[in-house]
């Protein structure tokens, strides 16, 4: 049975995942869909569903407001209509897509709305556990309405060996990159920041039994190989 091919809404983000390790579209959803999951975020938090994000695992879990200040609302992932539904049938359709490109593994996406007050900020991290290699891939969807530059709260992505990049959180903006790769911090923000975030996850290897060839993801494309699958994300 002949593979379905990969969606164009999908391509180019692949591509630059294989180039670079994170990418960025602008069009993953329109702009009326991007207002109603805005809406949902606004209904969930006066219903008060969002609590003060914490960092650390297990016991050593713990708010730092200094270190991250933002509060979190988890998805429902048995959504069946509105918004949330939508939005997790789109993602989906992604990691089928990245599955079948590059062989990744991903088995599901788990995300949460997040709301950054002013003043907030997150320190640089990266988004995968020591001891669990489980988050493949990171993702970002912004839901303000309107951004300018002077309004801060940037995404700031530290690519091994080049210049710090800047992503600011434009209305409807996608971004997703290496879970284990690419260090990244919210610089603070002078205007209330809302976004979904989340990760695609596979089954945790505990960090044993890993292949070589996948290595080869977010350091060029040193010949053309995305259908082989030896340019995978996971490490």
């Amino acid at each position: 049975m002949p593979d379905t091919p990969v969606s164009p809404l999908f391509d180019q983000l692949l591509d630059s995942l294989i180039d670079q390790g994170w990418a960025v579209s602008d069009h993953l959803l329109l702009p009326t869909e991007v207002e109603r999951f805005r809406r949902n975020l606004r209904r969930r938090l006066q219903l008060g569903s969002f609590r003060d994000a914490a960092v650390g695992r297990a016991a050593s879990r713990a708010r730092v407001q200094a270190i991250r200040g933002d509060r979190i609302c988890w998805l429902n992932p048995k959504a069946r209509r509105g918004m949330e539904a939508a939005w997790q049938e789109r993602i989906e359709q992604l990691r089928l897509s990245l599955n079948q490109a590059l062989m990744l593994g991903i088995r599901h996406w788990e995300g949460h709305y997040a709301v950054y007050p002013p003043g907030a900020r997150y320190a640089r991290h990266v988004d995968r556990f020591r001891d669990d290699d489980a988050r493949v891939l990171s993702t970002v969807l912004y839901l303000n309405s309107r951004w300018r530059p002077e309004y801060g709260g940037q995404l700031r992505l530290y690519p091994e060996g080049k210049s710090a990049v800047d992503l600011y959180p434009s209305p409807g903006r996608f971004v997703c990159f290496l879970s284990d790769r690419l260090p990244h911090e919210v610089i603070e923000t002078r205007r209330e920041r809302l976004s979904v975030v989340g990760w695609f996850r596979r089954d945790s290897s505990r960090l044993h039994g890993l292949t070589a060839s996948r290595n080869q993801v977010g350091k060029g494309r040193p010949f053309s190989c995305r259908k082989s699958g030896l340019n995978s994300l996971a490490r």
